[in-house]
């Protein structure tokens, strides 16, 4: 007999699936935003893949060690033929919160879109320097 670690959050994610509230929920899941962090030498680096997305219906936002990465998208579609006529309207939106491994000089992050993954840099921080020892007159 195996044991299944149960996840709560899976539950409530299966409860509120498409299947129960197809009209009422956003496209987007949670679980669909898939992010890489990793550091290099200088940078800590932040990677979303955001497909189907177009720059200016991204927002990011940096507040300490938390990064805020949101994005709203409608899609019209209309088909005009003879005897034949759709017209879809999709709407989705997304926010995702992402808590960085420490914090970052959100003056200095960059951010760039390109071929459906945002990428997010920010200089390490400098090695804190060691306290002083002060002297007790």
């Amino acid at each position: 007999m195996a044991i299944i670690k149960w996840d709560p959050f899976r539950e409530i994610e299966k409860f509120f699936s498409e299947d129960f509230f197809p009209a009422l929920l956003p496209t987007f899941k949670i679980s669909d935003i898939p992010v890489d962090i990793y550091e290099t030498d200088k940078e800590l680096v932040v990677e979303v893949g955001l497909p189907g997305f177009k720059s200016d219906e991204i927002k990011v936002h940096i507040e300490g060690d938390r990064l805020t990465i949101s994005g709203q998208k409608e899609e019209k579609k209309e088909v005009k033929e003879e005897n034949y006529y759709r017209k879809e309207l999709r709407k989705g939106s997304f926010r995702k919160v992402i808590l960085l491994p420490y914090k970052v000089d959100d003056e200095k992050g960059k951010a760039k879109f390109e071929e459906g993954i945002l990428k997010i840099t920010f200089p390490k921080p400098k090695a804190e320097e060691e306290g002083r020892e002060i002297k007790i007159e």
